[in-house]
């Protein structure tokens, strides 16, 4: 009796503890699904922008400045972002030197379990893949600071399949104000840096 007793007492345990585990996993899922701080922040780029623009590049080449407007949404009540930019007519590596409108995308998201900003971006000059991005938030200086790498296609100077890698900042001014700096590199040199100014309409 007492051997019977000590077993279904044991089994008793085991199911309690199984229960109060799940209920704590269940709980932690719960919360990690929710959006926070982190996605507010984010949503700074909501609204209608303009912005100017200026590629840098390595070589002693002209830089080239343009202007363009950006539109910043958010989906499914603020689990993440996009930012679609519309630049300037300009002939494509692709497009025999016809003109066309410049398009960029970029996916914003703030991952709760790995604990870092997350980003997907792509264009309609040289990109047929999708460019991910992971970063950090610094909240003094108010940017967060992404890293990335990809595979590229042919480029000037630049071969088939060579790692590119890119190194982005997103730096809050103000409510109406916004700067996205973006560095690309491969083999150790810089290729060219890119600086976005937002202004909100």
């Amino acid at each position: 009796m007492k051997y019977l007793f000590k077993i279904c007492s044991t089994l008793l345990l085991a199911v309690l503890t199984t229960s109060t585990s799940f209920a704590q996993d269940k709980n932690e899922m719960a919360e990690l699904s929710k959006t926070n701080a982190n996605h507010l922040l984010l949503a700074q780029v909501k609204g209608e922008w303009s912005f100017t623009g200026k590629h840098t590049f390595a070589g002693g080449h002209k830089p080239i400045e343009f202007t363009g407007s950006m539109t910043g949404k958010d989906l499914w009540d603020g689990r993440y972002f996009t930012t679609e930019v519309t630049g300037q007519d300009i002939p494509m590596p692709w497009s025999d030197g016809k003109l066309i409108t410049m398009h960029e995308t970029m996916l914003l998201g703030y991952d709760n379990v790995k604990k870092k900003f997350v980003a997907s971006y792509i264009n309609n000059e040289f990109e047929t893949g999708i460019i991910s991005l992971e970063g950090v938030y610094d909240p003094i200086k108010k940017i967060i600071t992404y890293d990335g790498e990809t595979l590229s296609p042919n480029r000037p100077n630049l071969p088939l399949g060579a790692m590119r890698k890119f190194h982005a900042l997103l730096k809050f001014i103000d409510n109406d104000h916004y700067e996205l700096e973006w560095h690309e590199s491969a083999g150790g040199k810089e290729l060219f840096d890119t600086l976005l100014s937002f202004t909100r309409k």
